[in-house]
């Protein structure tokens, strides 16, 4: 309630109303003062008007949607291990905690993290840029899904102990740190739709892809868990070692992500139509 109340009364709308006037869609060609510039024979079309669901699939939006569905993934088959991770006996490859110290250990968190979301992305996304952050966030994943068997392997040896404990901060601390890259990638989907009208249909792309990835994340990254543990691939860690693989794989695909965020784009697109005046 309190965060409705907040978008109600606070937020800006990013889409202009629209105008009650209809304008022409197209004027002739000798016109010096129209909506659409004949230029290198297409018409050069203002984008006051959303653009076809067609039109979304250009570079700029499929990079960051694959790049967002890629983060996405990830972090989900994360936040699905973790807790079984956590619940798991030593004997096959967790920590044996129990409910309470569970909650107690990622409360702590998440307040850590929302903490330091707030403090300091912004002064170190202006330092080092959303290019830099967004890969050092994808890139966590590869030395996070590497730590689960070692901290198992110590607690194994040496139980619960102080350096468990160091290890899971490490750990956590990492998975914050990742977090940044979710605002990167934010910042990259709305800068690549076309203009301002077509931001719900960029955004409405987006989350319905990347909804299907965190349907199948925590069904195959809890089911890798068990047929690891069953079938003693790697030692019981053979789904650590497959995630680390795709994380690799986001990592160079994150590469791929121009060095700065789209150039905000003039108020025009281009559009093949026939030379010819309604």
């Amino acid at each position: 309630m309190v965060s409705f109340l907040i978008t109600l009364c606070l937020f800006k709308e990013t889409i202009p109303k629209r105008k009650t006037v209809p304008r022409p869609r197209r004027a002739r060609v000798d016109s010096t003062a129209s909506e659409d510039t004949l230029v290198d024979g297409k018409f050069l079309l203002l984008n006051d008007e959303p653009v076809p669901l067609r039109d979304l699939f250009v570079y700029p939006v499929i990079i960051s949607i694959s790049n967002y569905v890629s983060i996405a993934f990830l972090n989900i088959c994360m936040n699905a291990l973790v807790p079984l991770f956590f619940a798991m006996p030593i004997e096959i490859g967790g920590l044996g905690l129990d409910p309470p110290t569970i909650g107690l250990t990622m409360g702590m968190y998440g307040l850590g993290c929302g903490a330091f979301q707030a403090l300091f992305f912004s002064p170190i996304v202006r330092r080092y840029g959303e290019k830099r952050i967004f890969m050092f966030g994808v890139f966590t994943f590869i030395p996070m899904f590497a730590m689960f068997p070692v901290i198992s392997l110590v607690a194994r040896h040496y139980g619960l102990c102080t350096r468990v404990w160091i290890l899971v901060t490490i750990f956590l601390s990492l998975l914050a740190v990742m977090d940044l890259a979710y605002g990167c990638i934010f910042m990259y989907i709305t800068a690549s739709a076309p203009n301002k009208r077509s931001l719900g249909a960029t955004n409405g792309l987006s989350q319905t892809t990347v909804s299907i990835a965190r349907a199948i994340g925590p069904a195959m990254s809890t089911s890798l868990f068990s047929i690891s543990v069953e079938k003693n691939i790697l030692g019981g860690y053979g789904v650590y070692a497959l995630l680390s693989f795709l994380s690799m794989l986001s990592f160079i695909l994150a590469s791929r992500l121009p060095a700065k965020v789209w150039e905000e784009k003039e108020d025009y697109s281009y559009h093949d139509r026939p030379l010819v005046a309604e």
